[in-house]
């Protein structure tokens, strides 16, 4: 602020010099006619009296224009279209609000930019460095660790209780599992889940594992309920055989179950999934237990106490691997964000990608940006007193046109030579 303002008045004094030296010679010049009059009539004494007097003219015209866009002349009784700058407060607020509106945040003009500065390959470069991954590394970290610490307050934390306890108890529980039914038994997908159903039993009974429970739980029952029985037969080798054969039967249903499509489990699986469905949406009883149900689970003090304690516990062990410096969690975010800046260098369609996305998103903001910033603008102009803005705008672009005023009085001088030896050519 201080080199702004010693350059104005540097650059005010500069012009006001030229105008008191134009002013100077034309005194000098006609005293020199008045007291020396042989040489009143020459034609250099007359080329620099017209030089100066066009100078002084000049210097003083633009003095003028330069003076009355921030001041008023006089003071006292300014004439019109004198301090402009002042005046025109409100004028100026509005058409510089619109111009930054209309000329920089245009959809043309925010697409030309995230055109012409590829985003995508900046962010990527800029990431694949290890400094500049650690340092935002951190800083998500950071940003993640005093969210989590919020969360925690107590009364952040029980506010968000009571918000969810009241957004479950107005939740149409039976309307959301019967939409998520249908849309999973629309493309028969609960088919296929049936299909790895089965497939899980017959890996399952397949395993020497399985086989050798079926046998101890075989032997076990001969031995509760056919105790005397037991002692006389083999049971290890009759257990051993019933478990093959219940393996064998059981897997022989699986297969075919798995194989026909037609098959009466899975018209029966139909029926029932069906049958549920229509329950959900009709059924008073079927409302009754799944609202129960909620109610239950929402005012279970044990699995209250459950999710409390595993929240804390997973709360405490993530704060502190968040807040960890150059820990296990700062270490991987900073690898995965390397990781993505490679990506975003060399794969041309995720990076064509990004920027599409940035541009739609750009584009999307744009107006709202736009609006705000203007009426930022506005506001903030229309705010300022009208004396110290013209002050500030004098002393951002005062010092140029303090050099208006030179040119002014230096052009000036020269186009009154010119017109001097333009009547000397007549004359002659």
């Amino acid at each position: 602020m201080q080199d702004k303002q010693y350059q104005l008045h540097r650059a005010k004094r500069q012009a006001l010099a030229c105008l008191l030296f134009a002013a100077g010679v034309f005194v000098i010049t006609i005293l020199t006619q008045k007291y020396q009059p042989d040489i009143a009539h020459t034609w250099w004494l007359g080329l620099i009296k017209m030089a100066s007097e066009a100078a002084l003219v000049g210097g003083l015209a633009d003095w003028f224009a330069v003076t009355a866009l921030f001041k008023p002349i006089p003071s006292s009784y300014p004439i019109p279209h004198t301090n402009i700058v002042a005046n025109n407060k409100n004028a100026i607020a509005n058409n510089l609000s619109e111009f930054v509106k209309e000329k920089f945040f245009n959809p043309q003009a925010i697409e030309k930019l995230i055109s012409d500065s590829n985003p995508a390959q900046g962010a990527g470069r800029w990431l694949e460095t290890p400094q500049n991954a650690q340092k935002l590394s951190r800083f998500l970290c950071d940003a993640l660790s005093g969210m989590l610490r919020v969360l925690d307050d107590k009364p952040v934390k029980a506010f968000i209780a009571k918000t969810v306890e009241k957004g479950l108890k107005n939740l149409d529980l039976n309307q959301l599992i019967a939409t998520s039914l249908g849309a999973v038994t629309k493309e028969r997908q609960h088919q296929v889940m049936l299909d790895r159903l089965l497939g899980k039993l017959a890996g399952l009974l397949s395993q020497p594992d399985t086989q050798e429970y079926i046998a101890d739980a075989l032997v076990i029952w001969l031995k509760t309920e056919y105790s005397r029985l037991e002692k006389i037969l083999p049971s290890s080798w009759i257990s051993e055989q019933g478990a093959l054969i219940a393996v064998k039967a059981v897997s022989s249903i699986l297969e075919d179950i798995y194989q026909d499509e037609n098959h009466p489990i899975r018209h029966a699986f139909d029926e029932q999934v069906n049958e549920f469905l229509h329950d959900l949406q009709h059924s008073a009883d079927m409302e009754q237990k799944v609202n129960g149900f909620r109610e239950k689970v929402i005012n279970d003090p044990a699995l209250k106490n459950y999710l409390h304690n595993s929240w804390q516990r997973f709360n405490l062990w993530l704060l502190k691997s968040l807040e960890e410096n150059e820990g296990k969690a700062e270490q991987k975010v900073a690898g995965l964000l390397q990781d993505l800046g490679a990506s975003l260098r060399n794969d041309s369609q995720l990076s064509h990608s990004f920027n599409q996305h940035i541009g739609e998103a750009a584009k999307y903001m744009a107006p709202e940006l736009a609006e705000f910033l203007t009426r930022h603008i506005r506001d903030t102009i229309n705010s300022w007193d009208e004396e110290d803005m013209a002050a500030q705008v004098e002393l951002n672009i005062g010092r140029d046109l303090q050099k208006v005023r030179i040119n002014g009085t230096i052009v000036g001088g020269g186009i009154g030579a010119i017109l001097f030896g333009i009547e000397m050519l007549i004359g002659l």
